[in-house]
């Protein structure tokens, strides 16, 4: 029994110095000398790796690329044909000048 109670005894002296360990600490992040748990921020690397798992951000670099490339890619250097993966459809372009469309 007495096994027991020092048992319980030590768990409860522990979970308080951990307990005053914690306030401690977060009173001295108040005062600027650690940070501690409040004012954490993400790491630039946790950042960039949440920045290049999210769908949306993947998608919007994705479109700013495409953008790039075709704001960078004059008419007269365009390869004569297009193939469009998603729509599946292949465009052929004459060499030569260009028809006027009907």
């Amino acid at each position: 029994m007495t096994n027991a109670v020092w048992q319980v005894a030590v768990l409860a002296g522990l979970a308080a110095a951990i307990f005053l360990a914690d306030r401690a600490l977060l009173w001295m992040e108040g005062r600027g000398w650690v940070h501690w748990r409040r004012r954490r921020g993400l790491s630039a690397m946790g950042a960039d790796l949440l920045r290049d798992l999210s769908p949306a951000a993947q998608t919007q670099r994705r479109e700013l690329e495409q953008e790039r490339v075709r704001k960078n890619v004059r008419p007269a250097e365009e390869p004569p044909f297009q193939v469009d993966l998603d729509a599946k459809v292949v465009r052929i372009r004459a060499r030569g000048p260009e028809r006027p469309r009907r």
